[in-house]
């Protein structure tokens, strides 16, 4: 079986679960409105992590004037390491939930396969569960 049948079996499968247990999915307009935003802050975060990386690469002076400014540019690099690191993480929650969106699943909790309500999708455009469902600390 090809990849597009493949594909097209699965959103059809997907289509009628939804139907059997009354999955309401959200709105081409509210899909179309949350993938730009998502596609929208997917670019701010990989500007940041670019202008960061290029600082990064530019620090490192070994004409360091004295040990207090070295400690100052240590520990600038390693928040910037830091930020980096955290932005990389949600640049991968964006592209799950642009894959989601593309799939077909986006808007239904990864737990309980509800449907999450809009008002948290815009409140956070990459939630895979209702907020009960929840672990501390988590999203």
């Amino acid at each position: 079986m090809s990849i597009v049948l493949e594909v097209e079996a699965a959103q059809a499968e997907l289509h009628s679960w939804r139907l059997r247990h009354h999955v309401i999915v959200l709105s081409p307009e509210d899909l179309e409105g949350l993938r730009a935003r998502l596609e929208q802050e997917r670019a701010s975060v990989q500007a940041r992590i670019q202008t960061r990386t290029e600082e990064l690469e530019g620090t490192g002076d070994p004409e360091v004037s004295d040990r207090g400014d070295e400690a100052q540019s240590i520990a600038e690099r390693e928040q910037a390491i830091d930020d980096n690191s955290a932005d990389r993480e949600t640049l991968e929650g964006i592209d799950r939930a642009l894959s989601r969106i593309k799939m077909g699943t986006y808007g239904v909790s990864d737990v309980s396969g509800k449907p999450i309500p809009i008002e948290r999708l815009e409140a956070l455009p990459t939630a895979t569960t209702l907020v009960d469902e929840e672990s501390p600390g988590t999203e």
